[in-house]
This record gives C-alpha cells, structure tokens and sequence, in this order.
C-alpha cells in the first residue's frame, strides 16, 4: 500500500499556502449531513481524483523535459511551469476534500508512473507532442468538461470552492494545448500525420466507448443533461455514469472534433461513436 499524502510544514508550507491562494475552509464542511452511502462514495470519488491529479502533476513535470529536451522557445517554458502548479494545486484541494470526507488520500501505488518503454525512448520533440496531444488538449479538455458541469450546479459552499477553484485554473489554459500542438506540427512530415490521429483514437476510444455502453439502455428521447439531474450527487462533486458520459459526447462534438479536424488529427473511426 502506498503511503498518505502529507504535508511538511516549515518553509515548505509557507510556499503551499502561496500557490494555494484563497484558503478553503474543509473544517465547515459537516460531512454527517449526507448519507452515508453517498459519502463512502464521494470519499471515495475524491481519494480517485487526488491520485489522478498527481499523475497529472508528475505528466506535467515529465513535460517539461520534454519541452526543454526538444529545445522549444523559451518562453514556452513558463507556460509548462503554470501547469505543473496548477496539477500540484489540484491534487491538494482533491486531498483536503478527500480528508473532509473523513478518508485518507494516498499517493498511487507505484509512485513511479510506468511509461511505455518506446515512449521513453522517442526523441523529446516526439514526446513532447505526444504529451501535448494526449494530457495538455485531450485530457485536459476533457476533464474541463467534466469539471464546469459539477461548478455550475454544486450549491454546498465548500465543495462548490474546490471546483471553482479547478475549473479557474482549467479554464485559464485550456488553448495552451492547441496552441502547442498546432506550432509544434510543422517540425514533423506531414507522412506523422496518420501517426499522431492514432494517438488521438487510443485516447479518445475508451472514454467514448464507455460512453457508448452505459447509455446503452437509455430511450434516445433521454439523451439530454436533463434527464440526470442528480441535485444528491452534485453536492458532493459526483454525477453517474450516464450523465458523464453525455459530458464525453458533448465535449468531444463541441470542443474537441472541431480543434482536431483544424489540425487535420480527426480520426475518421471515431464517426461511429457520435
């Protein structure tokens, strides 16, 4: 079992607090007053983001040798180190609301991230876009997304703090990505074209082939936000599976298929899923 995230204190906290902003109080946050199936849950829920945030923060850090490695311009390097603060941000909120929930976040078990070893070995401008196209717009999107659902619905102040908390610094970067790749394609032929929509297939797929199967058994009439409104999720920053993965169809077909068939990166097989 990996061990708990904690904190040091001393000088190091001096410098948490800083890049933490606005202080949440997670000591107003009464966790007794939801149910207490829906708060294993969200114990739960929150346990899961606080170690997908620190992935996030170790992918961010490896990009940033990426960036470096491929000898980018400088100023791309600053862009890099907000992201880096932003996950790092990330997943203390999701820990601190991991605790107010009376769990335990802890850091994923490995630690270490197990990159492919193909991966490792690419030159750094190869990784670079990789990471670009697969963390910084994908993912990040995706997550955006996911994100703003929650922030604009959640009234539970506390909660409601730790997804606007998010959502502002999601928000603040959300064309870094794009951007990045769009500059960063006129380094590669354009033969890495069919190469780079394969990337983008393998990490699109699962999310839309999930999508796929838990709205399976919902009439087409259904389809919609809201059919899942979910005011006993929200309030502790959840949905179901079914209204994430109408989040996946919409941010994908609003979001994502636009910015990629711009960039020529669409695959052509992921019509089926939409």
């Amino acid at each position: 079992m990996s061990h708990p995230m904690r904190y040091a204190g001393g000088v190091f906290g001096h410098l948490h607090e800083e890049m933490m902003g606005a202080e949440i109080d997670f000591d107003a946050f009464d966790p007794t007053s939801f149910d207490e199936a829906l708060r294993n849950r969200a114990r739960e829920t929150w346990f899961q983001r606080a170690q997908t945030e620190f992935r996030s923060t170790q992918i961010m850090t490896r990009f940033m040798t990426e960036v470096l490695g491929a000898g980018d311009p400088i100023d791309v390097y600053a862009t890099v180190v907000d992201l880096i603060e932003d996950e790092a941000r990330h997943t203390a909120l999701c820990a601190g609301m991991c605790r107010a929930l009376g769990g335990t976040p802890r850091f994923p078990d490995p630690i270490v991230p197990d990159d492919p070893p193909d991966f490792l070995s690419a030159p750094m401008g190869e990784r670079a876009m990789a990471t670009a196209i697969s963390m910084v717009a994908l993912s990040e999107a995706l997550s955006y997304g996911f994100m703003t659902d929650l922030q604009e619905r959640c009234e539970e102040p506390t909660v409601a703090a730790v997804l606007a908390a998010t959502v502002e610094d999601e928000e603040d970067h959300q064309e870094l990505g794009w951007i990045y790749i769009e500059n960063s394609l006129t380094r590669f032929p354009a033969s890495t074209l069919s190469a780079w929509r394969h990337l983008v297939t393998s990490v699109l797929k699962p999310h839309l082939v999930r999508a796929d199967q838990v709205l399976e058994d919902v009439p087409e009439d259904n389809r919609h936000l809201d059919a899942f409104p979910e005011p006993e999720l929200v309030e502790l920053g959840m949905f179901s599976d079914q209204r994430q993965g109408l989040l996946v169809y919409r941010t994908v077909e609003e979001v994502i298929e636009p910015r990629l068939r711009s960039l020529e990166l669409w695959p052509p097989e992921l019509d089926e899923h939409l």
